[in-house]
């Protein structure tokens, strides 16, 4: 699967101005934490999924994959909360016996692992519309605009290049132990697992000097250049922000106190 760079590069979201994406998905993400009901949220989520799949024409299966993967971690996360949350009344939903006590689920704690539930489906597909229609060098490239913002932005650059760095080496070498079967048994596996982290660590402390040689070969002064693209606002660009504002801005109205239970 393409990574969301290869992505983002490929997406006519592209051609967009930075700022206002910038300022829409942080608008979303507000309104969804400050949102006491599910349907705010869950209408976030599905505006910004149909933007960037339509939109943005980013592949179905690219986007559901990557969606799904995050969606098992957040509900089991929500259905935990469920059970455990304190302080929350409302009658019995659902009550398990177990070693002579009791788990339950109760309206309360219901409503609020929905709301949960919800606040992160519509945050992540909020990022998600972001990483998927913005290229990161575009992305640090504004950030620089801000000069408080430098170093912060030196190190994410650094850390978002050696992650491609590590998992590239760590592919390269469990390509070649499988190649030689190491991976065949469990007692095997447990060896080359070994192996592999020990040769990962040694492997990357070189590629990181390497990286810092070629950096200062090209007269780095710890201040990294980028070259920034430029594009301009079109009235449409407005029209549709507007609009998405207004929409939340009215489902957030009148959506308040709604909810499940």
């Amino acid at each position: 699967m393409r990574n969301l760079d290869d992505v983002a590069l490929l997406s006519p979201l592209r051609y967009k101005n930075t700022t206002l994406k910038l300022l829409l998905v942080l608008f979303a993400l507000i309104a969804g934490l400050l949102a006491d009901s599910p349907v705010l949220p869950a209408f976030v989520m599905f505006c910004m999924i149909s933007a960037t799949l339509l939109f943005g024409k980013i592949p179905v299966g690219t986007y559901f994959k990557l969606f799904i993967s995050v969606l098992g971690f957040v509900a089991a996360s929500c259905v935990i909360l469920a059970f455990f949350a304190i302080g929350n009344g409302g009658g019995i939903l659902l009550e398990i016996p177990v070693f002579g006590r009791s788990l339950t689920i109760t309206e309360g704690s219901a409503n609020l692992a929905i709301l949960v539930f919800a606040r992160s489906l519509g945050g992540i597909s909020s990022l998600f519309f972001l990483s998927m229609t913005t290229p990161m060098l575009e992305l640090f490239s504004y950030f620089k605009r801000f000069s408080f913002l430098d170093i912060f932005t030196e190190l994410t650059m650094l850390i978002y290049r050696y992650i491609f760095v590590f998992l590239g080496l760590l592919l390269n070498i469990q390509a070649a132990q499988k190649m030689r079967f190491g991976y065949r048994n469990y007692k095997t596996s447990i060896y080359s697992a070994g192996l592999l982290a020990g040769s990962l660590f040694i492997l990357t402390l070189e590629q990181g000097d390497r990286l810092f040689l070629a950096m200062n070969s090209r007269c780095y002064d710890g201040k990294p250049v980028f070259y920034e693209s430029k594009y301009k606002i079109s009235p449409a660009d407005l029209l549709i922000a507007a609009v998405f504002v207004s929409s939340v801005i009215a489902v957030f109205i009148y959506s308040r106190g709604i909810q499940v239970f």
